[in-house]
């Protein structure tokens, strides 16, 4: 039985607020996008790597999957996406492509001009 994006949403957000994660699920993670209407937080399962994907329950896989397509969209936009796990901008390591052990990632607005 097909799931809707929106039900999926809904779950994952009532596991956060709960706690009760897949046994694979280190914690959560979170991407905050500069330049969004409130940059608000994307929060999704951390997991050791993309293989553990299908030991994951159906929410969870989806926000891995929704926290994935936010990296590929910043990278299409030609965004910078820097892993601020350490809690600072400043010495921030570049994120190339989605890696879901990450505990923060932040994609900064495009600088055009000069």
């Amino acid at each position: 039985m097909a799931t809707s994006d929106r039900e999926l949403q809904r779950a994952w957000e009532a596991r956060v607020q709960c706690g009760q994660f897949s046994r694979n699920v280190l914690g959560v993670g979170t991407i905050r996008v500069m330049g969004k209407a409130g940059d608000a937080p994307v929060a999704f399962p951390r997991i050791a790597s993309l293989d553990l994907l299908p030991s994951l329950e159906p929410d969870e896989q989806w926000a891995v999957y929704q926290a994935e397509t936010i990296v590929q969209e910043a990278q299409r936009e030609s965004r910078t996406v820097f892993d601020t796990s350490a809690g600072s901008v400043e010495g921030a390591r570049r994120v190339n492509t989605f890696d879901p052990s990450v505990a923060t990632l932040m994609v900064v607005a495009r600088i055009a001009g000069g």
